[in-house]
């Protein structure tokens, strides 16, 4: 007996993933426990979602 098989396709609403990403640097400003961080995320197109923060 054969196995099923499929394909998954994946394609992004890039209007979305702007407005996700613009929320969460909101949030990331606004939050308490990152303040003095320089906590940061943007999104870079086609290479995804940057995340920075200073640490000590």
């Amino acid at each position: 007996m054969a196995d099923p098989s499929f394909d998954v396709v994946s394609k992004i609403d890039r209007q979305e993933v702007d407005n996700a990403v613009n929320q969460a640097a909101k949030e990331v400003g606004q939050r308490f426990d990152f303040r003095g961080t320089n906590a940061s995320i943007e999104w870079s197109g086609e290479l995804g979602v940057t995340i920075k923060a200073d640490t000590e």
